[in-house]
């Protein structure tokens, strides 16, 4: 592990690893060791995690693996939202069409309709203290399958420009801590813009990744923590699904 200090961002420092079980292990061990706030990137995962159990590929082959964490503040708020806003503002510059690049509800990131950035988050109760424990995954290069199953096609940053993992993950720490910064109508004004192309399509999703249903968007709660479905049972208002397919 290296450790190199970011004077200039919130989290205050980054840590380094060739390969560990996963970032938001680390994050936790960190925060078991005393340190309150920080940033981890790590070569590769032997088991990275993503939503619902799902494991996220993470093979050493130059994609960032990140995660960071910080004492939760009772005054912020829209933690899942800042975060696919971080992802966001570090993909769009590295994609020249940028009005491909898109959110899709809740907080993964599209590229002509392929997905390019995963992200997970959690709180974490230590010593009385609580933290906020946030993953963003982001494919520079083709993600390595090793027989996994997709929901979504996935995209990488190298088929759209020439780009370096360093590169990004400047632009991640950069815009990771601006999405943590931020005003709540500045997250929710760029979250917006990005999200809005999904209202009134229609949608394939879960509940329980096994029961399918299908539906059309029609909009979103304030903080878009809510998404609205209508459907052949009426309108839907949800917290959590799994969206398998947009028509």
């Amino acid at each position: 592990m290296t450790e190199e200090f970011l004077p200039e961002n919130r989290f205050g420092k980054i840590y380094r690893f060739e390969e560990v079980s996963s970032t938001m292990d680390e994050c936790e061990n960190l925060i078991k060791s005393g340190v309150f706030r920080g940033m981890v990137v790590a070569d590769s995962q032997t088991s990275g995690r993503g939503r619902n159990a799902k494991k996220w590929v993470s093979a050493a082959n130059g994609n960032i693996y990140f995660s960071f964490f910080d004492r939760l503040d009772p005054e912020l708020s829209l933690i899942p939202q800042r975060c696919a806003v971080a992802a966001f503002l570090a993909v769009e510059p590295f994609v020249e069409n940028s009005a491909e690049v898109v959110i899709k509800w809740p907080n993964d990131i599209l590229v002509g309709m392929k997905k390019v950035s995963g992200i997970i988050a959690k709180t974490m109760l230590f010593e009385g203290k609580r933290f906020y424990i946030c993953g963003i995954g982001i494919n520079v290069f083709p993600p390595e399958e090793n027989g996994m199953k997709f929901v979504w096609e996935p995209a990488s940053l190298s088929e759209y420009s020439e780009v370096l993992t360093e590169e990004v993950l400047t632009a991640l720490v950069k815009s990771t801590d601006f999405a943590f910064s931020a005003q709540d109508d500045e997250i929710i004004g760029v979250y917006s813009k990005n999200v809005d192309w999904m209202k009134g399509r229609v949608i394939v999703f879960s509940q329980d990744l096994v029961n399918k249903e299908k539906g059309k968007i029609t909009g979103f709660s304030d903080d878009f923590s809510v998404i609205k479905i209508m459907t052949d049972e009426g309108l839907k208002e949800l917290a959590a699904l799994s969206i398998l397919s947009i028509i």
